[in-house]
């Protein structure tokens, strides 16, 4: 992203005066010289809508045809036309403002031109959303929402050397104004006008039964007032695709409580456009987490799902629209251990023998816990044993607080999914352990089994591990 600024142009002093009264001029007005050397510079910078029309004037030269423009430098002469036609140019002219302007490039891509673009309806409220009511230079902007002039806010997301503006890339920044600053887009910023609810109603039917869903669950009113939120949203196909591969044959045989987890777990709290995520696990409001997926871009994958079409903006927040209903895990810790089963039956075991079950199953003080868990093969190996059985009927007499030790060392609190670790000391219920990512190794011998990283209960996760921790 390049920077330009305006510099104005001082006048030529070509005359020399007498030493003695230059010196007496320097020591009279030696600090009203200062101010008044800054007010005439800001005089001589041009104003906002100055620049904007000096850039069309500076490659008029270079037109092609009435209508199509220089691939070398922007021009701007639709949004100035677009400035003039709405008597907002005043107005730019004279206030403190920041003005993200589009190129007449950007105004041809979507077929406005200066003899259409005053005729689009609502045209003062989609110029207004390009400005800010004060000069903000890229170095100010933070990812976020930010107010504009119109009364909805713009989302600045900030990647590095580049920055968004909803879905427009800032090309160039920081044009220095008498009156604020300007950044140049590569398109134009398009007014959201519809909240989450009634963007996917407008969208029927390919969204109608995703709309259905959300009535029947009650959350409605949520998602057309709340927020701002991320919707992953299901298309009907996607629908239809669930309810042929499930034992349900409608909406209606779906159990309420599991249409609201379901639900829930395509929504995330904020604004999360396509270029914000990354590979990793996102946190829904379901309290469990979505897998993206960016290695086979420029395909995006939410778990399996595939995003079909991103970024489309809301009053109160964003959709992506995916090609599969992603379902959200239903078994706690527990139970989840229990399906495994026998591989974790040994892990079972010791958790019931120690008074543990309950806490693990989501009964105790932890909302949500990550457990390393230990197979049956790493409890055999730890005990010196060869059969199940027999590890059970140990395990049973193990000290309660000695077993009790032991597990909480496997036991981390909150949802920590693989992408949130890091080489060095882990938090468990019971002290430190020591983790390798660069080995897959905890405390220097128990690996990571890579297969089994992230698997999610409803009040946790799991990390499949080959040996028993020992404190």
């Amino acid at each position: 992203m390049k920077t330009e600024t305006t510099k104005p142009k001082r006048p030529n002093l070509n005359f020399k005066l007498p030493l003695f009264l230059f010196s007496l001029i320097l020591l009279t007005f030696s600090c009203s010289n200062e101010d008044a050397e800054m007010l005439d510079t800001q005089a001589l910078e041009p104003n906002i809508v100055e620049i904007l029309e000096s850039y069309n004037r500076t490659a008029s030269n270079a037109k092609i045809s009435d209508d199509k423009y220089s691939d070398s430098e922007p021009t701007f002469e639709i949004l100035s036309v677009a400035l003039a036609k709405t008597k907002l140019a005043s107005t730019v002219s004279k206030n403190r403002l920041t003005v993200f302007a589009p190129t007449d490039k950007a105004f041809e891509a979507i077929g406005l031109n200066k003899k259409n673009i005053a005729e689009v309806p609502g045209i003062v409220d989609i110029l207004l959303y390009h400005v800010v009511g004060q000069p903000v230079y890229s170095s100010d902007l933070v990812s976020g929402p930010v107010p504009t002039v119109q009364g909805t806010d713009v989302i600045v997301n900030v990647d590095g050397d580049q920055v968004l503006i909803n879905n427009s890339i800032v090309t160039t920044a920081d044009i220095k104004a008498r009156n604020g600053v300007i950044h140049i887009l590569d398109s134009v910023l398009m007014l959201p006008s519809m909240n989450l609810v009634e963007l996917a109603i407008s969208q029927n039917p390919e969204f109608s039964i995703l709309v259905e869903a959300v009535t029947k669950a009650g959350l409605g009113e949520t998602l057309a007032g709340g927020g701002p939120f991320t919707v992953f949203a299901p298309t009907n196909q996607a629908f239809v695709d669930l309810l042929e591969a499930t034992p349900f044959t409608s909406l209606d045989d779906i159990p309420m409580d599991l249409l609201t987890q379901i639900l829930l777990y395509h929504v995330v709290d904020g604004y999360v456009f396509s270029n914000q995520l990354s590979n990793g696990f996102v946190p829904t409001l379901n309290g469990a987490a979505v897998q993206v997926n960016l290695d086979m871009a420029p395909m995006v994958y939410i778990n399996d799902s595939n995003v079909i079409m991103a970024n489309v903006q809301a009053t109160n927040g964003v959709v992506h629209a995916i090609n599969k209903v992603l379902m959200p895990p239903t078994l706690n810790l527990v139970e989840l251990a229990s399906s495994f089963d026998p591989e974790f039956s040994l892990l079972l075991e010791a958790a019931t023998t120690a008074g543990l079950a309950g806490v693990l199953s989501g009964e105790g003080p932890y909302e949500q816990l990550t457990v390393f868990a230990p197979t049956n093969a790493a409890f055999l190996e730890f005990l010196g044993l060869s059969d199940v059985d027999e590890a059970k009927t140990v395990i049973s007499g193990i000290d309660v607080g000695t077993l009790t030790n032991i597990l909480l060392y496997h036991v981390v609190e909150g949802r920590v999914y693989s992408s949130d670790l890091s080489t060095g000391p882990v938090s468990t219920l019971n002290g430190d352990f020591d983790l390798d990512l660069g080995s897959l190794t905890i405390d220097g011998s128990a690996m990571l089994v890579p297969s089994l990283l992230n698997v999610q209960a409803t009040n946790g996760v799991v990390h499949v591990i080959d040996e028993v921790l020992v404190p």
